[in-house]
């Protein structure tokens, strides 16, 4: 049993998803999601994507920016009530997100942050923020590694742009927070590309806050973000 409590951006709308508890199979607090999945080989699934999924995980690499496109649940034709979410805040540039959905098919893109210093076996979940309820607890699994000699390279960006392009990613910046929790970013369904912070008028990593000067709360942080189609937003706190 797990909760998760976050204050995210979603359509220029902060969403509180607090306090909501589900039930994940081979999920335990303090472990890997799948401990399993550390004994594939470094190319880990190369085939198409299921959801459910089963076998070896989507393997990806630290730095890596890639959109992927998932077969639709049996038995859910319609995913306009959810989010795609996983359950690690500090991996990627977003951890949630709108889904963007074409016939049978949704895509997910994933940044994984260059950083990444240790493996994250994680799982994709599909969560409904109206009944704030997860569709099940398998979720399509990944594994997020420092270094990979044959990551996953299905990249499906070019048709996510071509039914989301407008659409930026929104973000939120809690100054009462610590830093390495302070910026939310969420993908409006077309990724999330480049990103660049200025804090007091010089720039810093966004998605690296140890960098941050000890003055990021009392200083004007202007945030921008690129989608992966080449569209940005720029916001000031």
């Amino acid at each position: 049993m797990k909760s998760i409590k976050k204050i995210l951006v979603a359509s220029g709308t902060v969403v509180a998803l607090a306090a909501v508890a589900v039930s994940f199979q081979n999920c335990a607090p303090g472990a890997s999601e799948d401990g399993a999945s550390n004994t594939v080989a470094a190319d880990g699934y190369s085939g198409d994507i299921y959801y459910p999924s089963s076998g070896s995980p989507i393997v990806l690499t630290a730095g890596q920016n890639i959109t992927l496109k998932i077969s639709k649940p049996a038995n859910l034709s319609d995913l306009s009530s959810y989010y795609w979410v996983i359950y690690d805040t500090s991996v990627t540039a977003a951890y949630i997100g709108t889904i963007t959905q074409s016939g049978s098919y949704f895509y997910v893109s994933l940044q994984v942050k260059s950083d990444l210093s240790s493996q994250k076996d994680l799982r994709i979940y599909l969560y409904n923020p109206t009944t704030k309820s997860y569709l099940d607890g398998n979720g399509v699994k990944i594994s997020l590694r420092p270094s990979v000699s044959n990551p996953y390279s299905s990249d499906y960006v070019t048709e996510v742009c071509s039914l989301k392009q407008n659409s930026a990613p929104t973000f939120s910046l809690n100054k009462a927070a610590a830093s390495s929790s302070a910026l939310y970013i969420f993908d409006n369904g077309a990724g999330v590309g480049n990103t660049s912070c200025s804090i007091g008028g010089v720039a810093y990593n966004c998605l690296a806050p140890s960098s941050w000067p000890s003055n990021w709360t009392s200083s004007t942080f202007t945030v921008q973000a690129y989608n992966r189609c080449g569209v940005a937003r720029t916001q000031s706190f």
